[in-house]
């Protein structure tokens, strides 16, 4: 058992995050499930679709493309939750089937925190991978949530369109549209929560390198937000990691970028000898096993490693 288990059980707190299914992940706080915990994923990615005369079901359709790319949450009821993973929440990639590339990733930047310590600022890449690998892809789903199910989720998104003729932009059109998402992880994660930070927006000009220049420092404007929300509720972070994606749209299409931190429990079948019996103890195998020794245990080829993902 994890160190910082000991301590939550004994104020009475457990961050067993299983449900009785086979392969779906399930909601946070949906009947049945297993514990009092949750796990959550980083997911930032943009869809598109060719505009039609019907600007409410295009939304509909390139915020769905954006859900079923890269790591599956297709087909869900998604329900928006205020951006916090606190004493009850594991971090997919980082508290549990870490992902190796954390601890070999190395700061881009730091930011001076209110109490004058660094933050450290990672690309977020290894969580967002680590949300694919384990609800899988739309043509590869391994332990997605359950269609259908009630999935909370920190979460916010852009739409935009792309004019057919070249002129100047009204109103609602863009050239592309990108998303962003970033956890924070709390110093002290018995007393404090790490956070979420979502942001969306639109890019103006077809220059798609001037928008991954833009993205690229757009992570110190975040980077500050963070460290001003810690402030607020005196909380200083160990780090931070930042994840984007981006689409640009062609001449008569419509883009919808979102970024999603979903709450779920694990399927009892994706513990590795797990246990519908035990819980307890298969969330500790999930905590002491990294990433890849998930995917070897569970006869998974890396869908990161085999193919071309980008976000």
């Amino acid at each position: 058992m994890a160190k910082i288990d000991k301590i939550l059980n004994q104020e009475g707190i457990d961050r067993i995050a299983i449900n009785p299914y086979q392969k779906y992940s399930r909601g946070y706080m949906e009947p049945g499930n297993l514990g009092g915990g949750y796990v959550t994923g980083l997911k930032v990615d943009a869809g598109t679709r060719e505009k039609t005369d019907d600007s409410m079901l295009d939304g509909i359709v390139s915020y769905d493309r954006a859900e079923c790319k890269n790591a599956y949450i297709g087909q869900i009821n998604m329900m928006t939750a205020s951006s916090f993973t606190g004493v009850q929440g594991h971090i997919l990639g980082y508290d549990l089937l870490r992902n190796p590339a954390v601890d070999k990733a190395q700061p881009l930047f730091y930011e001076t925190q209110w109490d004058g310590s660094k933050l450290p600022i990672y690309d977020g890449k290894p969580l967002q991978d680590s949300l694919v690998e384990f609800f899988g892809t739309a043509d590869n789903r391994r332990h997605y949530p359950a269609p259908g199910s009630f999935i909370v989720c920190a979460n916010k998104g852009v739409t935009a369109e792309r004019p057919l003729e070249d002129r100047p932009l009204n109103p609602g059109e863009a050239y592309g549209v990108w998303s962003a998402i970033a956890i924070s992880i709390a110093k002290d994660p018995v007393h404090n929560s790490s956070m979420f930070i979502e942001d969306a927006g639109t890019w103006n000009t077809p220059n798609e390198d001037d928008l991954n220049e833009f993205l690229y420092h757009r992570r110190e404007a975040i980077a500050r937000s963070i460290a001003q929300c810690g402030q607020d509720a005196s909380t200083s972070f160990a780090s931070s990691w930042i994840g984007f994606a981006h689409v640009m749209m062609k001449p008569g299409e419509i883009g919808n970028a979102i970024t999603v931190g979903p709450y779920f429990s694990m399927p009892v079948d994706a513990v590795p000898g797990g246990s519908i019996l035990t819980p307890d103890v298969d969330m500790n195998i999930m905590e002491d096993l990294s990433l890849p020794e998930w995917l070897e245990k569970m006869g998974y080829q890396s869908i990161v490693e085999n193919q071309d993902i980008q976000y």
